[in-house]
């Protein structure tokens, strides 16, 4: 791909002009306090390539955590100490220009960010997306999607555009319910959906009106997929991978098979018990990986696995490299965070070393599959997440659970700092559960208004968090435990813990 062979002339025109020229960039402080002048980077760059470069760069400073991009805390590096600015990170010119849309993060523990995602952008993106689906073999299947309304940007807006790029329809939009406060709200979703539905029938291939699916009706969509069967047309899905296993349960319960559909499943880690639930219902599985505000896709899955969410990093508009020493985060354990850098002065933030606050195992690897063939040689598995809650597609900053669970519930129930815990783990069918911890020494407790008071305060600040509540609480996902939480290496008991065996 060009796009490959022009990384690093393409970068070190973007730090030039979008860095080194503009002093209140808070990586040009960065660069000036380790001492790198663009001269230093232009040699380093032709010399080692960049991601050598940015390594080294890691290794000075020049890095920032998710809650240093967000300017929620100080950047400190020895005597320097600065807060990141929002407006710093937006490209000048995508403050103005036409050829894109606006969007907004959730929210969840600060106010929600706004970016200007462009289509230049997204055009970058979208060969890469028809790889994928080549890799996969599905560009003659028939696509849906199970997305609320508005879709998320990554897994639904963004996706659909692409699709539509390469002349694919979306030939049906099962919409899970989005919780409203009033019927002006509930008007504002029905028609951005709609219009977004009608832009795609208009100037794309088609782009299927949003039908309304509760949690309780995916039969809905099994009987889809067994009509596509029936007609030798097989169906792929795109959802968030509970979802997905979710409506493999389904199949399962009512007796119907879902050989020959593929599941594009994003939003949150595929496990092992989730690709087993879908296996058996009879259909594959091909992950994505993305995030907002940000690149919106970071790598697309193998078309020839060694493992079962390994996926391809998009690297002609992306570096992404493992932090080369342990950072002291998340409450005080040492963690390895991937660091992301933009390659495109189109991108909707720009990144050099950024951590989104997700960790992974990156390693070259020749599998054969298309995208292998198209030059993106670096792959990526066991993604997760070290500060942030994550299921059913939606997530919460791990730094906003303090306040809860060693202030808030302690001074409702009893206890104090230490006695609670959310552990985030999976049963064997797939199911992903957020279980509160609760040590029993704090003694008797009301469980059933304990987990009402954990939900009303989850979906406290923003419309993204009674999103996110409700589509927990209709899953089953919140539930309370009793049993002493567990303590890390070191003997700490941090709010959140990533479970990794299966619970009943």
């Amino acid at each position: 791909m060009q796009a490959l062979e022009t990384r690093e002339q393409r970068f070190l025109e973007l730090v030039r002009t979008r860095i080194y020229n503009e002093p209140d960039s808070p990586y040009a402080k960065l660069l000036r306090h380790a001492g790198c002048a663009i001269e230093d980077m232009e040699v380093s760059v032709r010399r080692d390539g960049i991601e050598a470069t940015l390594a080294k760069l890691a290794r000075a400073g020049v890095y920032l955590m998710p809650h240093e991009f967000k300017g929620k805390t100080d950047v400190v590096r020895g005597n320097l100490r600065f807060r990141v600015q929002p407006e710093h990170l937006t490209p000048r010119y995508a403050r103005d220009t036409p050829a894109s849309f606006v969007t907004q993060s959730s929210g969840s523990s600060n106010r929600p960010v706004r970016a200007v995602t462009s289509l230049a952008w997204q055009l970058a993106e979208t060969p890469a997306m028809g790889v994928f689906l080549t890799a996969h073999r599905l560009l003659a299947h028939r696509h849906a999607v199970y997305e609320p309304m508005l879709a998320g940007v990554a897994a639904g807006i963004q996706a659909g555009i692409m699709v539509a790029r390469l002349g694919i329809p979306i030939e049906r939009w099962f919409a899970r319910p989005v919780p409203v406060r009033n019927w002006l709200e509930g008007a504002y979703f029905w028609t951005a959906a709609q219009e977004l539905a009608l832009a795609g029938s208009w100037f794309g291939p088609g782009f299927a009106r949003p039908e309304i699916v509760p949690p309780d009706g995916l039969e809905r969509i099994v009987r889809w997929i067994e009509q596509c069967r029936r007609e030798n047309q097989p169906a792929c899905v795109r959802t968030v991978a509970s979802n997905a296993a979710r409506i493999a349960r389904t199949a399962k319960a009512i007796g119907a098979s879902l050989a020959g559909c593929t599941f594009i499943a994003s939003g949150e880690p595929l496990t092992t018990a989730k690709r087993r639930v879908i296996a058996e219902a009879g259909a594959t599985v091909a992950v994505a990986w993305g995030y907002e505000p940000g690149p919106v896709w970071v790598g697309f899955g193998c078309g020839n696995p060694a493992h079962g969410d390994e996926m391809h990093i998009l690297r002609h508009t992306l570096a992404v490299i493992q932090h080369p020493e342990p950072i002291v985060e998340a409450g005080g354990e040492p963690v390895r965070p991937l660091l992301f850098t933009t390659l495109y002065p189109s991108a909707a933030r720009l990144q050099l070393n950024v951590s989104n606050g997700d960790r992974a195992t990156l390693f070259e690897r020749d599998c054969g599959c298309a995208l292998q063939l198209a030059g993106l040689s670096l792959h990526v598995h066991d993604v997760g997440s070290f500060e942030k809650l994550t299921s059913e597609g939606l997530s919460y900053s791990y730094d906003a659970l303090f306040e809860l669970l060693e202030t808030t519930l302690p001074d409702a129930f009893g206890g104090g700092a230490g006695d609670y815990q959310i552990l985030e783990e999976e049963d064997a069918s797939g199911q992903t559960f957020l279980t509160l911890l609760v040590d029993p020494a704090v003694g008797p407790i009301d469980e059933v208004g304990l987990l009402e008071r954990l939900t009303s305060e989850l979906a406290r600040g923003s419309r993204g968090n009674r999103f996110m509540t409700h589509v927990w609480r209709d899953a089953g996902t919140l539930r309370v435990r009793r049993a002493p939480p567990i303590a890390s290496v070191r003997g700490k008991v941090l709010p959140l813990r990533m479970g990794r065996g299966i619970r009943p």
